[in-house]
């Protein structure tokens, strides 16, 4: 795993991969990734979303047509990325939700998200920072973030 990754770091990226890069600077800091996925959550062509995977990392990351291609989301499932030096990938719902409270990023909203196929999911978001933790069958395996938002349509893009 590439050490300058390592933190996570809410509202402004991961490590030195920073939110508002473009498709070419996240590739040439990162390489190429493993899969790439384009896809829209609507009916509309013009509002795209590119998916990159990088498996070696256990990173996932996003760019958004409406934003110019500028890395909007990122995603990890390993225990080798930390936030404010702990690592909760793999932290149970209660131990992660100590740790959670300690960090103290914001106002915690735990939802269960479970789907009708007997899964366990669970997410906790933290709005003021635009971060979610997925939990499945009791146990973190995603940190999801974005950058943050001055008002419903104003990223705030780190500097």
């Amino acid at each position: 795993m590439k050490v300058a990754l390592k933190e996570i770091k809410p509202g402004f990226g991961l490590g030195n991969l920073k939110f508002g890069m473009s498709r070419l600077e996240v590739k040439l800091m990162l390489g190429e990734p493993s899969f790439i996925d384009k896809y829209s959550h609507t009916d509309s062509d013009v509002d795209l979303t590119e998916s990159w995977e990088y498996d070696e990392l256990e990173l996932s990351i996003s760019f958004d047509e409406e934003e110019d291609w500028k890395l909007m989301m990122i995603s990890v499932n390993s225990n080798f990325y930390e936030l404010e030096g702990v690592s909760l990938i793999g932290l149970g719902e209660i131990e992660l939700l100590k740790n959670l409270e300690t960090i103290n990023l914001g106002e915690l909203n735990l939802e269960d998200s479970s789907e009708y196929d007997g899964q366990d999911q669970k997410v906790i978001e933290i709005d003021e920072k635009s971060i979610n933790f997925w939990i499945n069958d009791g146990v973190l395996d995603e940190i999801q973030w974005s950058p943050l938002f001055l008002d419903d349509d104003t990223i705030k893009w780190p500097e």
